[in-house]
């Protein structure tokens, strides 16, 4: 089963790129303490969004939601994850591009196997990133 974990807060979640991946650690161990794959991720400044492949429990407080995808959902969430693009250093498609710091199992080798080819996904993440950039294109020209 595969999940959506979003975190917001109002509190800046990290200042520095070694700030974002220790929150990025301290994360993927906890979903490691829930038996839980971190399949993708976002950082934002105050967001937190990731995918995770395992059982774990669905519930919503102020800050943190938990809920189950299906597929469908499952492949419009890791496009949205990709929303920065491939050069953004804390998401998941910029270790697929980069073999950055390694979080996400998302293009690694493991055990499980998501519905959806690598191919498909990283389409749905380039055409997440290039909506995006037009969107911001359309906003500086106004």
């Amino acid at each position: 089963m595969y999940y959506l974990l979003t975190y917001r807060t109002r509190r800046c979640l990290f200042a520095t790129a070694d700030d974002a991946f220790h929150c990025l650690q301290a994360w993927q161990q906890w979903a490691e303490a829930h038996t839980c794959n971190l399949i993708d991720y976002l950082l934002l400044p105050h967001c937190l969004q990731l995918v995770l492949q395992g059982r774990i429990q669905v519930y919503r407080t102020k800050t943190l939601v938990i809920q189950q995808l299906t597929d469908e959902e499952l492949l419009a969430s890791l496009a949205r994850l990709g929303m920065h693009g491939r050069n953004y250093p804390f998401c998941g498609t910029y270790e697929l591009y980069h073999a950055s710091n390694c979080y996400a199992a998302l293009g690694k080798a493991g055990f499980y196997a998501l519905p959806y080819p690598l191919s498909v996904i990283l389409k749905a993440k380039k055409n997440q990133s290039s909506k995006r950039a037009r969107t911001v294109d359309c906003d500086e020209i106004a």
